[in-house]
């Protein structure tokens, strides 16, 4: 229930898949992955709804790809603005479970 910490998309999958970057319940598992940018944005929906799981207003890396070298991102600070950014841009990780 924490951020994984700030990255470009490429390394990512390293933050989520370190057990230091979750919280102590979240270590034990070994199933987390990017969100899709449906479940971002489900995230999103929650987090403003004052619903949120630590959350912050920070803008988080999907899972899901645009073109060769972009992927999609949502800014939780920007009424939720979604859009594609360059996979090298660092910005904020948070892990769902895969089910």
């Amino acid at each position: 229930m924490q951020d994984q910490g700030t990255s470009n998309w490429y390394e990512a999958n390293n933050l989520i898949s370190n057990s230091i970057n979750h919280d102590t319940n979240g270590a034990k598992f070994k199933d987390w992955r990017l969100p899709t940018k449906r479940e971002l944005n489900l995230m999103y929906v929650v987090y403003s709804g004052g619903n949120a799981a630590n959350l912050n207003g920070n803008i988080y890396w999907s899972s899901t790809e645009r073109g060769n070298d972009d992927a999609w991102g949502q800014n939780f600070g920007n009424n939720g603005s979604e859009y594609s950014n360059s996979e090298g841009y660092s910005t904020s990780v948070r892990a769902v479970r895969a089910f």
